[in-house]
């Protein structure tokens, strides 16, 4: 018979070796579903020594330089990295867009795929169904599903309008799986839509074929107005006719559009909204006329759409980034009585603060980069200063947002040697961002749980994780928190086991 420690060495493992591929992974805009746009740690140099590789050949001619859809974000999943990128004929006309893969260690093309061009400059980016092993995007109009391995479209299902700037939303875990994104449209007339489309096979109770929209309902203007998923349903803001917005709760397991509530307020959403573990869904305006911090954000109950509170913050297409009573946006541009900046806000129950702000003088930030907080550091691009206000972003920031803008050490990090800077994905080791010059990854060799950050895994990261066992509350507020969960539990330590004992120094 197998000894008690035998038995919980294999069950250890075995729980790791479950989850330890999804320590690498940054499947979607914001991370995930939620988008909650948070990892459990990550570099904190950014220079040609970190720089692992670049990919920037373009697929039909490596004589040329691939152009990247202007502020889109690299995702990754599996081992690989996918981007949305702009496709040149043999004329060199811009005639469609594409899907391009990479492997993540090396960075060597797997495959690139053509799909429908953007409209109006799109800055979708890709998204991963996790079910079923496909690359989901909306582009022109239509959304598609690749087959991760090798691109092959495995359906592609036509929307009324132009998917602009709008990620696509993959709901896994109901009975069902299914889709979610909004179209664009163009005259702002009211007939913006939102679209349920089916991902799983054709089986008893599920009477769709795969790529086949389940449902759709005009809710008003919409663009860039990607959804957010979490525990049965699924939300999502717009712009009405007036400018006025209004975020919607769906349910996400119906075959009809069941709206569950709705939030209204006097300015528009161009973005998406996030969702909290403890039920709160936060979301950011874009507010056309006024100075700076003209628009609003604001924090909402998930249970019933009340506004619980709102605060004055600069105009974005940004998701808030939430960890516990911090708020982080990204926002702003340099022209329109904007500026680019990065904005904390310390949220108070019932109320909300402004802590801080970068300055003037700092171009850090902008209205299309999605940042990432890592551990007490925020990774956030700059966006270009010189009016090219929907392009690739320019220079890459690490801050320490333990810290003040005045703060010595506030900026950990800061890339300009080539222009990168587009809204990152991170990892504990890993960040990969997209630039005027390029797909960028940079890697610094660091252990997932390594918690006291000493370069080893030992018995101090042992105790810290001790310290912090069955923990359960916001997510990246505890580091020994490896599978970014909220909880502090036997996964963690699984984990943390893989690695134990393991020295970056290789002795």
């Amino acid at each position: 018979m197998a000894s008690k420690g035998l038995v919980m060495g294999i069950l250890v493992f075995s729980v790791a070796a479950g989850v330890k591929a999804g320590t690498q992974d940054w499947p979607a805009y914001g991370r995930g579903m939620t988008r909650c746009s948070i990892a459990a740690d990550g570099p904190n140099v950014i220079d040609a020594n970190t720089l692992e590789w670049t990919a920037d050949r373009d697929p039909q001619d490596p004589n040329y330089y691939v152009e990247f859809e202007n502020a889109t974000g690299a995702i990754v999943y599996s081992g690989r990295v996918y981007a949305y990128a702009k496709f040149y004929d043999e004329s060199s006309e811009y005639s469609n867009s594409q899907v391009i893969a990479y492997d993540a260690d090396s960075g060597e093309m797997l495959w690139a795929a053509p799909i429908d061009k953007a409209a109006w400059g799109s800055w979708s980016s890709p998204c991963i169904d996790t079910k079923h092993n496909t690359v989901l995007i909306g582009s022109g109009k239509r959304v598609f599903a690749l087959d991760s391995n090798d691109g092959a479209v495995v359906w592609a299902a036509p929307v009324d309008q132009n998917i602009v700037n709008a990620s696509v939303c993959a709901a896994t875990d109901p009975p069902f799986a299914r889709a979610f994104i909004t179209d664009y449209n163009d005259n702002f007339d009211g007939t913006g839509k939102f679209y349920c489309i089916n991902l799983d096979a054709n089986v008893p109770g599920n009477p769709y074929q795969l790529g086949e929209i389940v449902w759709s309902q005009v809710i008003g203007n919409t663009s860039g107005n990607t959804a957010t998923y979490s525990n049965g349903v699924v939300y999502v803001a717009n712009i009405s006719p007036y400018f006025e917005g209004y975020i919607r709760a769906y349910d996400a397991t119906a075959d009809s559009p069941v709206q569950l509530w709705e939030a209204a307020n006097p300015e528009g959403f161009f973005g998406g909204v996030t969702v909290t573990k403890e039920g709160f869904l936060y979301a950011a305006t874009y507010n056309f006329w006024g100075e700076q911090d003209n628009s609003t954000l604001f924090k909402i109950s998930c249970a019933d759409g009340n506004v619980v509170w709102t605060i004055a913050t600069e105009r974005t297409d940004a998701v808030p980034v939430v960890v516990g009573d911090r708020i982080y946006m990204s926002g702003g541009l340099n022209d329109y009585k904007s500026r680019p900046k990065v904005e904390v806000y310390q949220d108070i129950d019932s109320n909300a603060v402004k802590l801080w702000e970068t300055d003037a003088g700092m171009t850090v930030g902008g209205w299309t980069n999605q940042p990432v907080y890592a551990n007490g550091k925020l990774y956030v691009g700059a966006i270009p200063i010189d009016g090219d206000y929907y392009g690739a972003y320019t220079e890459l920031y690490i801050l320490d947002v333990t810290k003040e803008p005045n703060d010595a050490g506030f900026v950990i990090a800061h890339y300009t040697d080539n222009s990168c800077g587009n809204s990152p994905a991170v990892t504990y080791d890993n960040i990969y961002t997209i630039g005027y010059d390029g797909l960028f990854k940079f890697h610094q060799p660091a252990f997932l749980g390594d918690i006291k950050k000493d370069n080893e895994v030992d018995m101090e990261d042992l105790k810290g994780l001790a310290d912090d066992w069955l923990y359960d509350g916001a997510i990246g507020v505890k580091r020994s928190d490896l599978d970014l969960d909220g909880e502090v539990d036997f996964i963690d330590f699984a984990l943390l086991a893989v690695e134990w004992r393991k020295e970056l120094s290789g002795e």
